[in-house]
């Protein structure tokens, strides 16, 4: 038997506007796509894995929920407030908390255009 290995590798959240998000992601992730269709646009991540978004079909289908908590994690805590100062100057940018201190480290949320949470923390 061979055995196949299945760490996750890929993370998709479903958008609205794929034009609209991707030039978001493009903003805060400070890259560009690896690959760009009309409906999922793919960025990379460590390694092999991939940060993907993807408008659920040929219309967006609006009653597919679309939350979740997105992670950035930076080398440590003072990256974390690094980036929230270079983030809190961006308008488009919508801070939900600022930073503080939590069990894992400093912290802090940011919400997407369709409302999904990105959490900036320090590695684990």
């Amino acid at each position: 038997m061979i055995a196949i290995s299945t760490k996750p590798n890929l993370q998709l959240v479903y958008v609205s506007d794929i034009e609209c998000s991707t030039a978001f992601y493009k903003m805060i992730f400070n890259i560009d796509p690896v690959f760009i269709s009309p409906r999922y646009v793919a960025f990379p991540a460590d390694g092999q894995a991939l940060f993907a978004i993807w408008s659920g079909g040929e219309q967006p289908d609006l009653n597919t929920q679309r939350f979740s908590e997105i992670g950035i994690m930076l080398s440590n805590s003072g990256d974390v407030d690094k980036l929230f100062e270079e983030w809190e100057k961006r308008p488009e940018i919508k801070i939900l908390q600022a930073p503080h201190t939590a069990v894992f480290g400093r912290t802090f949320l940011v919400e997407d255009p369709d409302g999904h949470i990105i959490r900036v923390c320090p590695m684990d």
